[in-house]
This record gives structure tokens, C-alpha cells and sequence, in this order.
């Protein structure tokens, strides 16, 4: 299963045509990454009836839908970020901001916080759902199987 979250309509245009747009920005889940189920866990925690059917496109969240879907989100992220251990700055660190404040993410894949690739992930879909509800404009949710 793939789970993606844009800020406009991403399927009806060719990949490469979305990307090249730097205004146009996702994030996607797959069965191959194991971070499906992250998404598919804040989803069941916030918007259950988005799960009725499980093959659809571009499907634009409700405002309502939206600032739930964020609040699971920063929950989950707040988790996270608790169980994190600080490492200083080194390589294969990814710096981001949340709420005013700067962490170094160790994306490399074994280390001392497993989750910071994914956490990764979720903040940049924080600043996306930020963005949807800044310009009032709809945040989109595709989940389909994969090929």
C-alpha cells in the first residue's frame, strides 16, 4: 500500500512534471519503507472514515479533517522527539526546525534514534499541512496499492 499526502493534486500529471514544480511538495508511505503503517496509525487515530475504501487518488481533506489529522500528527511527532537521545552535529545528520526549535536528525539507517528518517518525514508533512492551512487550500491524500 502507498499512502501520499500533497498539497495539490499529484496523480493527474506526470511524475516528473509535479516535481519540477518546486511549489508542489509530498510525502509518501510504502509497504517497501515501512513507514506506511506510521501514516496509516495517525489516520486511524483521526480520520478512520479515510480508511473506508482504500483505493483512491488525490482525495482533498476537509479543513476538519485536516487540523485532526495535524493534531494526531504532532502528537506522534512530540513521541518521538521525547524518546530521542541528543547527538552533536556529525555527519548524516539532517538539521530541521519544529516549533522554534532545531534537531539534528540521524537519517543514516542504524543509530542510536530508529525513528528519525521517519520522523523526518512527519515534520516535512507538518510544514506541508502548515502550508494547506496557512493558504487555505486542501491538503490531498492518495491510498492505493502499489505496483
Amino acid at each position: 500500500m502507498e499512502i501520499t499526502f500533497s498539497n495539490t493534486a499529484k496523480h493527474n500529471q506526470d511524475h516528473f512534471d509535479f516535481i519540477a514544480n518546486r511549489a508542489n511538495r509530498y510525502v509518501h508511505g510504502s509497504k517497501y519503507m515501512y513507514s506506511d503503517e506510521d501514516y496509516l496509525q495517525i489516520i486511524r487515530k483521526s480520520i478512520p472514515n479515510r480508511l473506508e475504501s482504500s483505493d483512491y487518488k488525490d482525495s482533498p481533506l476537509t479543513k476538519e479533517e485536516t487540523m485532526a489529522f495535524n493534531e494526531a500528527l504532532e502528537r506522534q511527532i512530540e513521541y518521538w522527539l521525547s524518546l530521542r537521545v541528543h547527538i552533536p552535529i556529525k555527519e548524516g545528520t539532517d538539521t530541521v526546525t519544529y516549533k522554534g526549535e532545531t534537531i539534528e536528525l540521524d537519517i543514516r539507517p542504524i543509530d542510536i534514534n530508529d525513528n528519525d528518517k521517519a520522523l523526518r518525514d512527519l515534520l516535512r508533512l507538518h510544514d506541508i499541512i502548515r502550508e494547506c492551512l496557512e493558504e487555505d487550500k486542501p491538503l490531498y491524500l492518495s491510498i492505493y496499492e502499489e505496483e
